[in-house]
């Protein structure tokens, strides 16, 4: 089977039907190119078509259906768009393609049956977060036996099936491409990604399996956005954004010298150059960016350096206890800029080492705060742990991988009796506000693939050693 595209013959496999017009017949829209419905209950509708250029047409047969294949021509003997290619096989290969498209509609997607749901979810079994996967595996595990017990949605019972989020990332892609390809998973749903970050997204994208919540630091949210990927809580990059936004409204920072200071990664690197340009549309022209090499924190001479470029404003990108070293160097040679980290980031003791003098100079970020976690959303929880004897361990972790378990079922009860993974998508992109009781509201479009973008901010306060709310939710768009 070949495909003819001007006057080039290729494989048909390059340019599949699915590639353009989606793996359920409805057409995606990309790149301005919005191809056509080819289910056969559409494509035969009797009142015929009326596309968007302008082209009229009468109701597909399987004659007219076959010249639009190999000739390109459609039921009124217009010419289909330059992108459209045209193909060349042979009667049982035509045969069988209308065949198919006849029943595409009824055929349900893989891990959907009847009866039931099949998800999937990507934990630690094993090594030092062992523990955390097995708490999240169980509040999923319990969730989804209270709803089953309830009739599950729509009478289907959800079935969950657990893969390896392993240290290595390409055995966690592995992983995961055995749970969609072996297990025959629906959706994915909350786990970890383990630094395979752009290796799962690419196979939920190739594969077209809804993943749900994935736990991570680094959301692949770069356009275009891949329709795939539903993340619930803000990644680094939105949380150093909401850092950036709370400090251009501090009049005292306004006329500051800025600077950003991050291990030299490309993740790290990407998030300083999105920092950049956030702050140029503020109220910062120019904005210094240092990088060194990670694993070669260098605190003596970047505080002297900095220093010397007389910088007042400092966003750190380090982790570990490079903030509480370069701290400590600060106060030594007597330099108390502003500066403002990532709470997920921090090493654990930098409470307890601000030194006074940096009282209302430090601020951190975080993507969630105590009050999200509504009163209802308390109790919920605690029945879930006493109902099915389960300890509160991990307790964040828990919360998040629940909530995207509840996302899941929200999308799947709009998304209706005669659910597919696309429908399933669209319902997804229709949240607005929703409230899991157990995070900030979450809201996804088609264009917005994270539910709550944006951070809280706290300060520090080095006397009493403790955290104070500096700001409420704050939104980066």
């Amino acid at each position: 089977m070949t495909a003819q595209l001007g006057e080039v013959d290729v494989p048909a496999t390059t340019v599949s039907c699915a590639g353009c017009h989606g793996s359920e017949g409805r057409g995606k829209t990309e790149g301005g190119i919005s191809p056509s419905n080819i289910t056969w209950q559409h494509l035969t509708k009797p009142y015929g078509h009326s596309h968007a250029n302008g082209r009229r047409h009468g109701p597909y047969n399987e004659s007219a259906f076959i010249r639009s294949v190999v000739n390109g021509i459609d039921p009124a003997g217009n010419e289909l768009a330059v992108a459209m290619p045209r193909y060349r096989m042979s009667p049982k290969e035509m045969a069988d393609l209308i065949a198919y498209l006849k029943r595409i509609e009824t055929d349900l997607d893989p891990g959907l049956t009847e009866t039931s749901i099949k998800v999937g979810t990507l934990l630690p079994l094993t090594g030092p977060v062992a523990e955390a996967g097995q708490a999240i595996k169980e509040v999923l595990t319990a969730y989804f036996a209270d709803l089953n017990s309830r009739g599950g949605v729509y009478n289907r019972r959800i079935e969950l099936r657990v893969g390896e989020a392993a240290s290595d990332k390409a055995l966690t892609a592995a992983n995961a491409k055995r749970l969609i390809e072996d297990e025959q998973i629906f959706s994915l749903v909350a786990g970890f990604t383990w630094g395979a970050d752009r290796e799962l997204a690419a196979l939920a994208g190739d594969s077209e399996v809804p993943f749900i919540g994935p736990a991570t630091l680094y959301p692949q949210t770069d356009f275009p956005l891949n329709r795939y990927l539903f993340y619930l809580l803000p990644g680094l990059k939105d949380q150093m954004l909401a850092l950036v936004s709370f400090a251009a409204n501090k009049p005292e920072l306004q006329k500051s010298r800025m600077a950003i200071v991050f291990p030299d990664t490309e993740s790290n690197a990407n998030i300083a150059h999105a920092v950049e340009q956030h702050s140029k549309k503020g109220v910062w022209n120019s904005v210094s960016k240092v990088a060194y090499p990670p694993g070669s924190f260098d605190a003596v001479q970047l505080a002297a350096k900095l220093k010397q470029q007389k910088i007042d404003v400092l966003f750190f990108l380090g982790a570990g206890n490079e903030e509480r070293v370069f701290l400590k160097q600060a106060e030594e040679i007597n330099w108390t800029p502003t500066i403002f980290l990532l709470g997920s980031m921090i090493g654990r003791d930098l409470l307890n080492s601000v030194p006074v003098n940096f009282k209302n100079k430090i601020f951190l970020a975080y993507p969630t705060a105590p009050a999200d976690v509504a009163p209802a959303g308390v109790a919920e929880f605690r029945n879930l742990l006493e109902n099915h004897k389960l300890n509160k361990r991990h307790t964040a972790a828990q919360l998040s991988a629940l909530a995207a378990a509840k996302i899941l079922i929200e999308g799947l009860k709009l998304a209706g009796r005669d659910v597919s993974r696309e429908k399933l998508v669209t319902a997804l992109e229709g949240l607005y506000e929703f409230d899991t009781l157990l995070t900030p509201r979450v809201t996804f479009g088609p264009n917005r693939r994270t539910g709550a973008r944006g951070a809280y901010v706290v300060a520090i306060d080095p006397e009493k050693k403790t955290l104070i709310a500096a700001s409420e939710w704050i939104n980066v768009n």
